[in-house]
């Protein structure tokens, strides 16, 4: 009778815990970093790199939450980096709940719902780039996905740069994408959207270290 009673107790503990953690990933193949670049002098477009960029190619992003604390997660193929031309970003949302962890140059910081931002301290280790943070709706189905962009140069960030996005449904250059992780008749002008949100926070690290 004891054996059977500390089996239950065991059991139920187990799914205690297992109803308060939920986990999401994404992987995501490597040698698909793409490039944006000028056609010409006014014409901008993107084209599949045929070069070799490990430090920005993600292979998997993911996001753990337990209880009403979040943890995201990106690995890339070859080292998180340290420079001024390189950001990275996981993004994870719910209807109106979203957060959005980055990283660039040795400055990490979350922004979001629910009294952001703060800064996260040595989120890096190797090749992988982790933000805990609290959530304010834990009971949300979130999605994730991540992207990386690396600048040609500073302060031109509506100009040359690669990027690499997981999954790649949210990328601009996805065919057939809505630019937000669907499959409809695709969002004219995303990449520009999102250059213009990795512009202001490129702006609050660079006000941040004057």
């Amino acid at each position: 009778m004891k054996l059977w009673k500390s089996s239950m107790l065991i059991v139920g503990v187990v799914v205690l815990l297992l109803s308060t953690l939920t986990v999401s990933a994404e992987s995501d193949s490597t040698g698909d970093v793409w490039h944006y670049y000028a056609l010409s002098e006014t014409n901008w477009g993107w084209e599949a790199h045929t070069g070799s960029k490990p430090n920005i190619d993600i292979t998997s992003v993911s996001d753990t939450i337990t209880d009403s604390e979040a943890t995201l997660t990106m690995t890339v193929a070859g080292t998180i980096e340290d420079s001024d031309k390189i950001m990275y970003y996981i993004m994870m949302t719910a209807g109106e709940s979203y957060y959005t962890a980055y990283y660039v140059d040795g400055e990490s910081y979350c922004i979001g719902t629910g009294g952001y931002p703060i800064e996260l301290l040595n989120p890096v280790s190797g090749n992988t780039f982790t933000a805990t943070f609290e959530i304010d709706n834990p009971g949300a189905t979130y999605t994730v996905h991540g992207y990386t962009i690396e600048y040609k140069e500073v302060g031109e960030e509506l100009g040359e740069m690669w990027q690499d996005y997981a999954p790649n449904t949210y990328a601009p250059w996805y065919t057939g994408g809505d630019g937000n992780g669907g499959t409809g008749g695709g969002t004219p002008g995303f990449e520009t959207l999102a250059v213009i949100a990795a512009i202001g926070v490129a702006l609050i690290i660079l006000r941040k270290r004057k």
